[in-house]
């Protein structure tokens, strides 16, 4: 059987695969963006980052009673220094990195049956292998040993 394609089905299916290969591409980009996310704001402290808003709103209350208040001793003050409980304890707390959430709690719902057996045969996988073999000193052969003997005189 002998297929023959012309020019013009090449041209028509390219037209057609390649933005669907490009398309399946992007799907695959966003995916991948949307499931690192996912990761970040689940299993790290990037979730910590909402807490920005409260930072900027925290460093804009202190400017207010302080008009020296610099953003350097703002940080220095809530994360170099060691901490104090001070009127402002709470809102100190509400900063993003000041405390650490942990989220990742495991609950095991299958409990294992009281009985528990199981059996399996045990086959031996390589088969030991009997040699017949012997080694002596005194084995000569008649061959190798007439290739080494001292010329003869005669």
């Amino acid at each position: 059987m002998i297929v023959v394609v012309n020019q013009d089905d090449i041209y028509f299916l390219l037209k057609i695969l390649i933005p669907l290969s490009v398309s399946i591409f992007v799907v695959k980009k966003h995916l991948a963006y949307f499931l690192l996310i996912v990761y970040l704001f689940s299993f790290t402290e990037t979730k910590q980052l909402f807490k920005t808003a409260n930072l900027v709103e925290h460093f804009i209350l202190h400017k207010a009673k302080n008009p020296d208040f610099s953003v350097y001793a703002f940080f220095k003050m809530h994360y170099f220094d060691k901490t104090v409980k001070d009127a402002d304890y709470k809102e100190d707390m509400k900063l993003p990195f000041k405390t650490h959430d942990c989220y990742a709690v495991s609950v095991n719902l299958a409990t294992p049956p009281k009985i528990f057996e199981f059996s399996f045969e045990c086959r031996k996988l390589f088969l030991e292998k009997k040699q017949h073999f012997t080694y002596s000193e005194s084995y000569t052969s008649s061959k190798i040993s007439s290739v080494f003997r001292p010329p003869i005189v005669g």
